[in-house]
């Protein structure tokens, strides 16, 4: 999935998002993880991470 990054937040501000809501990752085994407001590094970092 495309991803800006946008660590200042400044396109985040120019669209009028002020938080992160909900995120739902599904990885490529079909199993899903959900969580609220901005996700986490170490579940991105653990989903990109082989084994």
């Amino acid at each position: 999935m495309p991803n800006l990054p946008d660590t200042e937040n400044q396109l985040a501000r120019a669209l009028g998002v002020s938080y992160h809501p909900r995120w739902l990752l599904i990885r490529a085994d079909g199993t899903e993880q959900a969580g609220g407001g901005a996700i986490p590094d170490a579940v991105v970092t653990d989903a990109l991470t082989p084994g």
